[in-house]
């Protein structure tokens, strides 16, 4: 019979040595607790009365350090977290080895945002300093990110109203005695429920979300049906995110309304602009300062207005490039009608004048139409514009030069450089956020949470650039 060497697995052992001793020289924890020793947790310390009274609380250093590393561990589980406190060599270290119970890992994660917007403000002058944060040039970028809420939770109005009817029929036969009685559990089970979608009902109300087919995420409002990376349907936030394209850096991230970047442009920049100004971080080149995004950011208006401030814009305009309406030549393109600046009309390729009609929504563009009668008449109708009955009509934007500035901007080498910075460092940072600090999915609760989520993940991400942990991923050779 083969013979085998007997285990000790339940032989005593005594380790000599302490806490930092058996920690490895290159653990993450020492990296996260001494880039933390070079911020000030004075807003944190404002929150703790116990100078003469009370029991002693937990070093708000070592709870950070705690939740930063369980970021990079995706874990978010408190109840988790706090049995890893007691086992884990790394978050015993950062703990300094003293218990810790989930309710205080849970209160501290969501309850001191201000002082967290303290931490990250702070992480941003401890980068200038390290000649990690220029400020020269920026770029913006969103993303969508699923709520905490369930698909199952959105829920029609019709559906609501339809739900709440029934209760309330359920709810007379329990009153009237005739299935159970009011004070059964059935009953006050059924109350309960019947408040919620009453409360449903009145915050679409307060919404506008009055039409039989309106949606509403019952169990979260604040978070509207989005379309998910992965093409599907599901509750989401839209968070926003300014970095610096020298350092990689996240200069300011922001929790906004609505599911696209339309509209975004000028918000985003300036709060960055501000808190880099705030900071005495401004840039310090004597040039302008410059912005890039996408084409989903192009807004006439907001272009106008950063480049009036001293920003240099870079944001194509490719929603509509190329597009004309089905059936239209590409001669009778819009780009090939002529405007005549003594009559404020448009001239068609076939010699039509088109006189202004109206300006668009946004007060960008005149629309100029020709008479329904001579386009009726014109040969060339099926091929500029074969579905018109009402005439051909065009919009001529009121900011030409500002649209050729920009687009001509473009085009240079110090153009397609900015882009390629904006695609590799801003998509870089939020890929960071979702692989690397696990944010594919909010797990706390309301418009609060997800911003709470952000936040943190905005300060670790600059943290671990402090720390040397991360290389900035920055355009340095003008490739990808």
């Amino acid at each position: 019979m083969a013979k085998y060497k007997e285990d000790h697995r339940e032989t005593y052992q005594l380790i000599a040595g302490s806490l930092d001793t058996m920690l490895p020289q290159d653990s993450v924890a020492r990296a996260i607790r001494a880039g933390l020793e070079q911020l000030d947790f004075e807003e944190h310390d404002k929150r703790y009365a116990n100078d003469e009274t009370g029991r002693l609380a937990l070093d708000p250093r070592s709870l950070t350090a705690v939740w930063m590393l369980a970021m990079l561990r995706g874990i978010d589980s408190s109840l988790r977290l706090a049995r890893l406190c007691g086992q884990d060599i790394e978050f015993r270290w950062l703990l300094g080895d003293v218990g810790v119970e989930k309710s205080t890992l849970c209160g501290f994660r969501k309850n001191h945002l201000d002082a967290m917007v303290s931490l990250s403000t702070q992480v941003l002058p401890a980068l200038g300093r390290n000649g990690l944060l220029p400020g020269e040039n920026m770029g913006v970028d969103g993303t969508v990110v699923r709520a905490a809420s369930s698909r199952h939770s959105v829920r029609r109005r019709k559906g609501l109203e339809r739900e709440k009817n029934r209760l309330e029929g359920l709810l007379r036969d329990r009153l009237s005695g005739v299935d159970g009685g009011p004070d059964s559990a059935e009953a006050k089970a059924l109350e309960k429920r019947h408040k919620r979608l009453a409360k449903a009902l009145e915050d679409m109300s307060a919404r506008g979300l009055d039409k039989p087919e309106d949606r509403l995420t019952v169990t979260e409002p604040d978070a509207p049906v989005m379309r998910q990376k992965d093409g599907s349907f599901a509750p989401g936030v839209n968070a926003q995110a300014v970095t610096d394209l020298d350092s990689g850096a996240i200069i300011h991230a922001q929790v906004v309304d609505g599911g696209g970047d339309g509209g975004q442009l000028e918000p985003q920049i300036g709060q960055a602009r501000k808190v880099l100004e705030d900071l005495g971080l401004e840039s310090r080149g004597e040039g302008r300062q410059g912005a890039a995004a996408d084409g989903a950011y192009h807004d006439t208006l907001q272009l106008d207005a950063l480049e009036k401030h001293g920003v240099d814009c870079h944001v194509p305009d490719n929603r509509n490039a190329g597009r004309s309406a089905p059936g239209v030549a590409p001669e009778y393109a819009a780009q090939h009608f002529a405007h005549d600046g003594q009559t404020d009309t448009m001239t068609c390729p076939a010699g039509q004048p088109m006189r202004p009609r109206k300006l668009n929504a946004n007060a960008t563009a005149k629309t100029c139409q020709a008479p329904a009668k001579a386009c009726q008449d014109c040969p060339d109708k099926p091929k500029c514009c074969p579905n018109s009955k009402e005439g051909r009509s065009v919009n001529r934007t009121l900011y030409p030069e500002l649209l050729k500035t920009v687009a001509d901007r473009l085009e240079t080498d110090g153009g397609r450089r900015m882009m390629r910075a904006r695609s590799v460092v801003c998509e870089g940072a939020f890929a960071r956020m979702s692989s690397l600090l696990h944010w594919k999915r909010c797990r706390m609760w309301d418009r609060a949470g997800a911003r709470a989520e952000l936040l943190w993940r905005q300060l670790t991400h600059n943290l671990m650039l402090l720390t040397g942990t991360w290389k900035p991923l920055v355009l340095t050779d003008g490739t990808q």
